[in-house]
């Protein structure tokens, strides 16, 4: 683990410590105020635990370039560049690496003066709708089975488990859960074959995994799965207790998951890119 990284798993730990789920939040999609690109993976975590009004981040050299500056005092988010060499890049350099890169950004609000920043378009969503048809349109998804009272996803059989709807408290309940075991299902051998879904060892990894993509998947159609777990002080205890034992675990399950919610969501498997930006945007590290 970087340092990079290693700053972003520490912010995610004090936001947990201070009672925050990063993975469940109201969850907005964040995205680059110059780029238009949206964060994933483990940076999609980080800048959610702020809080913002507004969806959109930007380095503090992104904020001269819109006419304007960061606000004195205000604290930025440490996020991860990934690039990863194309295969002109290998065909021209046989030893071509993968590299990560750290930045920091802020939120458009923590900014004053970006006079060339577009107003941010108002979207209303049917969020009810736009889950099921994330479901619906999902060509490989596995059999699902309702009835009883337990959610799960069995791998040897590749078949999901819902209780029926109305056992839910809410919609955005059943969604919730459901997209969950949906993210498990994208570790069969015929999918994603993720090593955590049929190993006893590594199930917290896989458990995370299925957590934060279901997460994604909300965030997606716009749900807003803040308050969807029961006995939050325990779970995060739980999460916390896990997490300070193996830093690089919140990095591995938020890669893996970012990749399961692509495939779900018909997107190409490019692995984890969490900044987005193009090299002429990438204009300051300050991690």
């Amino acid at each position: 683990m970087n340092r990079a990284q290693e700053k972003i798993v520490d912010r995610l730990i004090e936001a947990m410590e201070r009672g925050i789920i990063p993975w469940r939040r109201p969850w907005f999609m964040p995205t680059n105020a110059v780029s238009g690109k949206s964060y994933r993976g483990i940076n999609q975590l980080v800048l959610s635990i702020g809080e913002f009004a507004d969806p959109r981040f930007l380095t503090f050299l992104q904020a001269q370039q819109l006419g304007g500056s960061v606000k004195q005092g205000e604290k930025g988010f440490p996020v991860v560049l990934w690039h990863f060499p194309t295969a002109e890049e290998v065909r021209n350099d046989p030893n071509a690496r993968v590299w990560a890169k750290g930045y920091t950004v802020f939120n458009v609000l923590q900014c004053e003066g970006l006079m060339k920043l577009p107003v941010l378009a108002k979207t209303e969503h049917d969020s009810m709708s736009q889950a099921q048809a994330i479901m619906d349109n999902w060509t490989d998804r596995p059999g699902i089975d309702f009835g009883g009272y337990r959610a799960s996803y069995n791998s040897l059989t590749d078949k999901v488990s819902m209780p029926e709807t109305g056992k839910f408290s809410s919609p955005e309940a059943y969604y919730d859960t459901m997209f969950h075991e949906l993210i498990h299902s994208t570790g069969h051998p015929s999918r994603l074959n993720r090593e955590s879904l049929t190993m006893r060892q590594e199930y917290a990894v896989e458990e995370l995994i299925a957590e934060i993509g279901g997460a994604m998947l909300c965030a997606e159609a716009h749900i807003d799965n803040t308050n969807l777990t029961e006995n939050n002080a325990a779970y995060l205890q739980s999460w916390l207790t896990t997490l300070r034992k193996d830093k690089t675990m919140i990095l591995k399950a938020a890669s893996s998951a970012a990749k399961a919610a692509d495939l779900i969501l018909g997107r190409n498997q490019k692995g984890e890119e969490p900044m987005n930006m193009t090299p002429e945007t990438q204009l300051t590290a300050a991690a």
